[in-house]
């Protein structure tokens, strides 16, 4: 469902770095060759508008090296009042797949604690129904 869809950030890395300028929407371009790449500090967010209120059924994140400890996925209908769908505060990179039972029209990644020294680095933000 987010695939293509218009997605923002906190921030992102424009400077060249690893490949970027590395915006908010190469977290949903659906490919694994491209990255949302954060600044370099906490807390940060990356965020989907599916267009109108949708089932959540599951959720990807296809992290690169520099990846998310500790972060919430939390959906709203407005943009302005978030419900919790997801969190942990044990992620260890690589792939992580989990199942949702919220539904909402934005959905939100919310990075509070990262698991390297760098910014946080996604290649896919998946959100099914």
């Amino acid at each position: 469902m987010a695939l293509g869809r218009p997605t923002t950030a906190s921030t992102y890395q424009s400077d060249g770095y690893g490949g970027c300028p590395c915006t908010p929407a190469l977290a949903t371009d659906g490919r694994n060759d491209t990255r949302w790449a954060s600044t370099w500090a906490d807390p940060q967010w990356l965020q989907v508008d599916l267009g109108s209120v949708r089932q959540l059924g599951h959720a990807q994140l296809v992290w690169e090296s520099a990846y998310g400890k500790a972060y919430t996925i939390k959906v709203s209908d407005d943009g302005q009042n978030w419900r919790t769908a997801y969190a942990t505060s044990s992620g260890d990179g690589g792939v992580d797949d989990f199942d949702l039972s919220a539904s909402g029209r934005y959905v939100r990644l919310e990075l509070t604690r990262r698991g390297t020294g760098y910014g946080y680095s996604l290649f896919h933000f998946g959100v099914h129904g």
